[in-house]
């Protein structure tokens, strides 16, 4: 009886686990697959997301050096509109 009960045992270890082993693998093969298929496009998303939230402070970013230099370019043209006043006002002087 235990020579029986041994080759029982014998047999299910080098046949029956490597049979559920492989049946457990296909079985769940497609379900692991279609899990990460699922969860791969959010992380593709977030990524997508954080590049347009940089591109966005970088735009922002040129946006407000254009408006700055806008800045200084008015004040520049005034200052020299404010030197061409005081220019032609002192040879309009010099010439009474």
């Amino acid at each position: 009886m235990e020579d029986m009960i041994i080759a029982i045992v014998a047999i299910f270890f080098t046949i029956g686990i490597p049979v559920l082993a492989m049946a457990t693998h296909f079985a769940l093969r497609p379900l692991v697959r279609d899990l990460a298929e699922a969860l791969g496009p959010r992380k593709q998303e977030r990524e997508t997301i954080a590049r347009l939230a940089e591109r966005v402070e970088r735009l922002e970013g040129e946006s407000r050096e254009r408006g700055e230099l806008l800045d200084q370019l008015a004040e520049a043209e005034l200052f020299r509109r404010q030197l061409e006043e005081r220019a032609g006002g002192e040879t309009t002087r010099d010439l009474t």
